[in-house]
């Protein structure tokens, strides 16, 4: 009879573990994806904004908005995660180099907006699709769980109304 009964509590503790797990599991991954999204792309999308209050501040003080949009231009170089953002991000760094050269050359100040503008949409686009991602996992976390914990609810509701019966025997 102590046997029966230690095998049956050992199962509701299995049961209970395996949920935990999965639970954790799956917790765990919907961290890291949301992590992933805010260290790479929010910070592209905060260096891109002040480098275009920068760009709007050339006329008003130069040096002051030459060095924040410099240390912009610096930071989001070392940050490119996207593809084809690369591309876009040393293209942005060779028109403010020929801006510095010419401050009242409107369309280079133009293409310069047009280059953050590109760098800001390849980032909310990933954005967006990582958003999707953590929200496919979530689903599938929900899913493995609502599963887990029916079987180990059925587990636990015919040890509770028959291990009376087969206790006894």
């Amino acid at each position: 009879m102590k046997i029966k009964l230690n095998s049956k509590i050992g199962l509701l503790f299995l049961m209970i573990i395996s949920l935990s797990l999965v639970s954790a599991y799956y917790n765990f991954s919907i961290e890291n994806d949301t992590e992933n999204i805010l260290k790479a792309n929010y910070n592209t999308l905060e260096y891109s904004r002040n480098m275009l209050l920068s760009l709007d501040e050339i006329n008003s003080d130069k040096e002051k908005a030459i060095a924040l949009f410099e240390t912009n231009l610096t930071k989001q170089m070392g940050n490119i995660t996207e593809a084809g953002e690369d591309k876009v991000t040393y293209e942005l760094q060779n028109n403010f180099d020929a801006l510095k050269k010419n401050w009242n050359d409107e369309a280079l100040k133009n293409q310069i907006r047009q280059n953050i503008f590109h760098i800001l949409k390849l980032n909310t686009l990933a954005i967006k699709k990582k958003s999707d991602i953590v929200k496919q996992t979530a689903e599938k976390a929900n899913f493995c769980i609502a599963i887990l914990g029916t079987f180990s609810f059925l587990i636990a509701f015919n040890l509770l109304i028959n291990s009376p019966n087969n206790t006894s025997d």
